[in-house]
């Protein structure tokens, strides 16, 4: 016994000694096969990327680039492939005549989609969210074939049908909801869009629209999912644009729709329904820009669609619906500018307004006498950019001023009377803007300048229209001497720039054009004239500088 013992500790020594020398040996061959490492000196640019760790990490790389191709890209594929698969297949059923046999086919390929994608909710869940949208989409394309896609017949009766369609589409909103998915959100409202097109009527396809409005609008509202609200804004708008031309996917022609059959009125629905969302609460995630472009989205596609209407349908009375809307507006932005949630929302309301009201002077009183009432209008635009004190509403009332006074001008049917609005409305812009400028916080004097040259400039555009050529020269050294003795008035040096631009251009004038035109004895009042207010100028600069010298 004791032999088989020391037999057995020999054996076990010699083990031992066995991987004591294999260790070793590996050791020194790892020391071989190991690469030496470079000298400082060789590696001037290590930004070359030419080392070993590189070509790893560009291994790596590819690697991973592979494997998202082969995990999401193949994933992706496979579904797209077996959804048109299944559709040609039911497609082909319907092409049979068999119209129980396509739909039913449907049906149980979407059930079968829906089992693989709940068998690989755990080991797959990219695959498996795939594969529930392929279900959806299979789904819906289903209950498209019983009644409303063309040549399908199972149904007869057209409100049966579509509530078969809205029932789906309305179980998929649920499940988004309850998700909390807003691609499906998504996907759905381009199905909801597909069902209005394919509706044979006006009131159910817009009342679809109405629909797609209000889940839009909760979505966002309870779930921030703005981008979706966006789409919905987007998908409405233009399937509104479908509905004014007659549907040309359906009727194949692209002509607006004989009678309007009260399309305005789910028009003035959706607008709205966009338009309340100025009345939800500012939070941390609701930022106000994305707000602002939601807004300005909606009142874009309003006014798009309200423009190819109002010529189509509104042409008679259109000032009454924009009359409206400007009291609408009115109402809306002094209620919002009351709530103090949001600052340009309530603004982007007021200049809506006014342009509303806009429409509804020339509709009434028709050009050119519109010019006058929309001429005054841009001070009360100013009084109101004052009480919500707002850049924004002042920056705008100056461009929709300019292009105002461009288009009377431009159309030649000039009144006396219109000329002055136009040249005192600028001035007073001008004053008021200097007065209340700590009120706006406008850090710039361009507007307020601009104003002030427009001003002096149609104010002698005005004097020659209305005066006789002959008291032209004289009538601009009068509101030269005007602009002088305000500036003394006011002590503002601005109205002194005036002053001396506008005797320059009197002496111009005075010398091309009056001196060929007049009698000799209106030529001699005139010089004179001019000379004693341009020497009266000088005096008033010459004792200036010699009191604050």
């Amino acid at each position: 016994m004791r032999e088989k013992m020391n037999g057995d500790s020999i054996w076990q020594t010699q083990v031992l000694e066995r991987i004591t020398v294999l260790e070793d040996k590996l050791s020194s061959l790892e020391k071989k096969l190991e690469l030496p490492a470079r000298p400082q000196a060789a590696q001037p640019d290590a930004d070359l990327g030419t080392g070993q760790e590189d070509l790893e990490f560009i291994s790596l790389k590819q690697l991973n680039m592979e494997s998202r191709i082969g995990e999401f890209g193949m994933a992706w594929l496979g579904n797209i492939v077996l959804l048109f698969g299944i559709l040609f297949l039911t497609q082909y059923l319907q092409n049979l005549e068999l119209n129980l046999l396509s739909p039913m086919i449907g049906l149980l390929a979407a059930g079968g989609v829906y089992a693989a994608a709940r068998y690989t909710r755990t080991s797959l869940p990219y695959m498996s969210r795939l594969l529930n949208y392929n279900g959806h989409l299979l789904l819906y394309f289903s209950a498209l074939r019983f009644h409303v896609l063309p040549g399908s017949s199972l149904i007869d009766n057209s409100i049966i049908g579509y509530g078969v369609v809205l029932l789906v589409i309305l179980a998929f909103f649920m499940l988004s909801f309850r998700n909390d998915s807003q691609i499906m959100l998504v996907m759905t409202l381009i199905m909801s869009v597909i069902t209005a097109v394919f509706s044979p009527g006006t009131h159910l396809m817009l009342s679809v629209l109405v629909g797609i409005s209000a889940i839009s609008i909760a979505g966002a509202v309870r779930n921030n999912w703005w981008t979706g609200l966006t789409i919905a804004i987007l998908l409405v708008y233009f399937t509104y644009i479908i509905w004014l031309f007659g549907n040309p996917f359906i009727s194949k022609k692209f002509v607006i729709i004989p009678e309007h059959q009260f399309g305005h009125a789910y028009l003035f629905t959706c607008a709205l329904s966009f338009s309340f969302l100025g009345l939800i609460k500012k939070t941390s995630t609701r930022k106000e820009a994305s707000l602002n472009s939601i807004i300005l989205l909606n009142g874009l596609g309003f006014s798009l669609i309200f423009s190819l209407m109002v010529p189509a349908f509104f042409s008679g009375n259109y000032y009454l619906h924009f009359g409206l809307i400007a009291a609408f507006c009115l109402g809306y932005s002094i209620y919002l500018q009351s709530l103090k949630t949001w600052k340009v929302i309530p603004a982007m309301y007021a200049i809506y307004s006014f342009m509303a009201l806009s429409m509804t002077i020339i509709g009434v009183y028709q050009f050119p006498l519109a010019f006058f009432l929309l001429a005054i209008q841009s001070l009360l635009v100013l009084s109101m950019a004052l009480w919500f004190r707002s850049r924004f509403i002042v920056i705008m009332n100056t461009l929709l001023f300019f292009i105002l006074l461009t288009t009377y001008l431009s159309l030649g049917d000039r009144l006396a009377s219109i000329n002055f609005s136009f040249a005192l409305v600028a001035l007073i812009n001008a004053r008021i803007l200097n007065w209340k400028k700590e009120r706006l916080e406008i850090r710039t004097e361009l507007i307020r300048n601009l104003f002030l040259l427009t001003g002096a400039v149609v104010l002698l555009f005005s004097l020659h229209q209305a005066e006789p050529s002959q008291y032209v020269s004289l009538s601009w050294a009068l509101t030269a001497m005007l602009f002088f003795v305000l500036s003394v008035l006011i002590k503002n040096k601005k109205y002194r720039w005036l002053a001396i631009f506008t005797m320059i251009i009197t002496v111009l004038y005075l010398f091309l054009v009056d001196l060929k035109n007049v009698s000799l004895g209106y030529r001699i009042v005139a010089l004179l004239f001019i000379s004693v207010i341009s020497m009266g100028i000088s005096i008033f600069y010459s004792r200036r500088l010699k009191q604050k010298e």
